[in-house]
């Protein structure tokens, strides 16, 4: 466990939590059940560079802080989704190819279980929307998103965090 907590990762991750709340909460469009933005980039970065413990904290942190930050309040639902979208990054992407076809197997897979599934879930638990509502709601906002997150964390990889991680190493 003490290689995942260096002083180094700490303060990477702690940059992307930053960087995730500034731009999840501040910067991201949210109309009803649909948010659309970029928060997935820091946590995605964040996974791949120190892998699924730290990315699924980090995640979760990142939630919390953001939640309190805005003044919206915490529900732990939301928050056990954030917590797996930084472990499927980790598990998918941490020490392995960033490849498309692993991009876009992790991506899909969060669409369907946490975006979808449970997004539709803790709507219907947290508000009075019925399931079926918010299913198709965070279905739509799900595959909207899928080819910009594949296209994004490529494209980001490619010419940003491949070159963080040389330095890293």
């Amino acid at each position: 466990m003490k290689k995942h907590f260096t002083v180094s990762t700490l303060a990477g991750a702690a940059a992307l939590v930053a960087l995730n709340i500034v731009i999840t909460r501040f910067l991201s469009v949210t109309v009803g059940p649909v948010r659309i933005g970029f928060g997935f980039l820091p946590i995605a970065f964040g996974s791949m560079l120190y892998g699924p413990v730290v990315g699924t904290i980090s995640a979760l942190v990142a939630d919390v802080l953001g939640a309190v930050i805005q003044g919206a309040g915490y529900w732990p639902g939301f928050g056990l989704s954030a917590a797996l979208y930084g472990l499927t990054y980790g598990l998918f992407l941490y020490g392995r190819k960033k490849s498309c076809k692993n991009i876009a197997a992790c991506v899909i897979l969060q669409a369907i279980v946490i975006d979808a599934f449970l997004g539709a879930l803790w709507y219907y638990i947290y508000t009075s929307m019925t399931f079926p509502v918010a299913l198709t709601g965070r279905s739509i906002n799900a595959l909207v998103m899928i080819p910009v997150k594949i296209v994004m964390i490529q494209y980001l990889w490619k010419y940003v965090g491949a070159r963080v991680e040389k330095i890293r190493n």
